[in-house]
């Protein structure tokens, strides 16, 4: 028998900025308020839990962490180049926009692009880290009206 737990909370949320290939709106510099929810199934433990309700709020809070007020750049990207020094990031767009970032600002992320998907999946992954034996969905919301879920095996 499988039980499952939801924590979903305004207070786990990170904002960001990236830019996208594609459309031309997302391959602007924009950002988002992102919202994160975390499904975990699994059966009950010794102490009769799927998982600690605090434990998984903190971990799911050390995941965001690193991404909240930073510009995402996703490192697998075939779309364009990064450069780094002591102090800055460079990316070159193949279109040749040009930016440059301090360092303290930017997540360089191993992903091939920075959707909404992508991320959801980043958290599931680290989660999975974590829970290796519990069943895991992230939804990962950059509107109230657009929300990406990734749901691992």
């Amino acid at each position: 028998m499988s039980y499952k737990v939801i924590v979903s909370s305004t207070r786990i949320k990170f904002s960001a900025s990236h830019f996208l290939k594609g459309p031309l709106q997302c391959s602007k510099l924009h950002g988002h308020n992102y919202y994160v929810s975390v499904e975990v199934e699994a059966p009950l433990d010794e102490n009769y839990f799927v998982v600690d309700f605090i434990e998984l709020k903190e971990k799911i809070k050390g995941i965001v962490k690193p991404l909240d007020h930073r510009f995402l750049v996703p490192e697998l990207s075939k779309d364009f180049t990064i450069s780094e020094t002591l102090e800055s990031i460079e990316i070159v767009t193949n279109t040749d926009k040009r930016y440059v970032f301090p360092k303290t600002d930017v997540t360089l992320l191993p992903l091939p692009a920075t959707t909404c998907e992508l991320l959801a999946k980043f958290v599931h992954d680290k989660l999975k880290e974590i829970y290796s034996d519990k069943k895991i969905t992230v939804k990962l919301e950059e509107s109230k009206s657009t929300i990406a879920v990734y749901k691992g095996n």
